[in-house]
């Protein structure tokens, strides 16, 4: 008589347990959808287990399936009320996506559970300057600078909130001389490289990430900052590069795919672009940038009304955005609707009065179009005077140009070479602009006229 002896399955606890070490395993091989998919067995096997469903919410994060990692994390929330990772990962994929009402709620959430954690204290801080709630930044900050007063991740947030409010030349010293003082801070190489960029010093911009990257290899943040830097150099190839690096990490980014989308717009491949985009809008069907992109796409394909609506999309779903305001009037201008313009104009205007980004790109447009050219001149000084910005030192160039004054736009012309000698656009309006000149000068030049003969002078005798 054989006797047959069968295995015992595992508790489900255990095999959950189990599945979850093997998930652990691929996402530090960079295969997050394969460990989404084992944390989401596994979290079915231990739905109560709230350390799952919290692994299980950041995989899915990587992945880009928002919604479903929303309701992981919140389920996580619930069940690990002590801890603060569910709130803040919850706080960083709302602020991804510039919901920070929401992104605010929840950090501010997890500052209640642990308020003695400054890191959690400092994420507030960033996203209160992100929300434009600079009041509500400085006094966080000015409590955390009381407890550390020599942090270099305070003196990087101090410096967000000066660029915020125009104090562009401040900022850009304080994150100096954080540099200084922390030489191999990843975050202190970031925010310097956003500031140069914001600033319109791309290379220099980029410069600072490939630093950042050097001190943490393959971070997906950074290589999307290098990649739309690069885009603004005009490095496209270099650009989708960078992109498609995220996306080996990360398939589901919307951020990679739709500067993948742009890196292929800019080598006049419209249909990548588009099958990059239209990826992006599936993932997301909410994202403002994708959106926004799409627009591009259908102004690249000649289909301008498709392209305002893309446009439209993105400034209903952030009313309080600037950047569809603006693309929405540069379009409007395009198509002869001067009163539409006017009025996107004055939306951005309203939300973001003290923007930089916002008078640079009305300055744009005024000196394109040029019309309110006093207007434009007064908002690239003021650009100027907060502290070096290559963008607007061009403006003013090409304004100085439209009025004639070629000595003067040579000068600032100069100035900005200074800054970037390498600068391929500068050198070409150099050159315009010396012929420009030597142009006008041989036109000014007037026609030697010839004197008149005197008739025969006549002396009358004096009787």
């Amino acid at each position: 008589m054989s006797c047959t002896f069968f295995k015992s399955e595992p508790p489900p606890e255990e095999k959950a347990h189990q599945l979850y070490l093997q998930a652990q395993q691929l996402l530090e091989s960079g295969q997050a959808a394969r460990a989404a998919a084992l944390l989401g067995r596994a979290a079915k096997l231990a739905p109560g287990n709230g350390e799952i469903l919290l692994a299980h919410g950041r995989a899915l994060v990587r992945t880009g399936d928002k919604g479903e990692a929303i309701m992981s994390l919140m389920k996580a929330s619930e069940l690990l009320p002590d801890r603060v990772e569910p709130e803040t990962t919850m706080a960083e994929l709302f602020a991804r996506s510039k919901k920070y009402a929401s992104a605010i709620e929840h950090m501010e959430k997890a500052r209640q559970r642990v308020p003695e954690d400054m890191e959690v204290q400092r994420k507030l801080v960033g996203l209160y300057v992100q929300a434009g709630r600079l009041e509500d930044a400085e006094r966080l900050l000015r409590m955390l600078q009381r407890l550390n007063p020599k942090e270099v991740a305070n003196i990087v947030l101090h410096a967000d909130i000066l660029l915020r409010q125009g104090r562009q030349r401040e900022a850009l010293e304080k994150l100096q001389e954080a540099a200084a003082v922390a030489p191999d801070n990843f975050e202190v190489h970031m925010s310097l490289g956003r500031h140069l960029v914001e600033s319109g010093q791309f290379e220099a911009g980029a410069k600072e990430f490939e630093v950042a990257l050097g001190l943490k290899t393959g971070d997906t943040t950074a290589l999307l900052e290098l990649g739309n830097t690069l885009l603004k150099l005009g490095r496209s190839q270099e650009a989708a590069e960078k992109f498609s690096a995220v996306l080996g990490k990360q398939p589901g980014s919307v951020a990679a795919k739709v500067g993948l989308a742009y890196a292929y717009l800019d080598e006049d491949d419209a249909e990548k672009a588009l099958a990059q985009v239209d990826d992006a809008l599936t993932n997301d069907p909410k994202s403002i940038e994708a959106h926004l992109a799409m627009g591009e796409i259908m102004l690249r394909k000649k289909l301008p009304q498709e392209a305002l609506r893309s446009f439209q999309r993105a400034a209903k779903l952030n009313p309080a955005g600037t950047s569809a305001h603006i693309r929405l009037a540069k379009l409007y201008r395009k198509l002869g609707r001067v009163a539409d313009a006017s009025a996107e104009l004055e939306l951005a205007r309203m939300y973001a009065p003290q923007s930089l980004a916002v008078r640079r790109m009305l300055a744009a447009i005024y000196v394109e179009s040029g019309d309110n050219l006093t207007t434009a001149e007064k908002f690239i000084d003021e650009a100027l005077a907060s502290g070096i910005d290559l963008e607007m030192l061009k403006l003013k160039v090409q304004l100085l140009r439209q009025r004639k004054q070629y000595a003067k736009a040579l000068l600032v012309l100069d100035e900005a070479l200074a800054i970037a000698p390498e600068d391929k656009q500068l050198k070409l309006m150099q050159a315009e602009l010396i012929d420009a000149q030597r142009a006008a000068g041989s036109k000014k030049k007037k026609k030697r006229r010839r004197r008149k003969p005197r008739g025969p002078v006549i002396i009358r005798p004096d009787f």
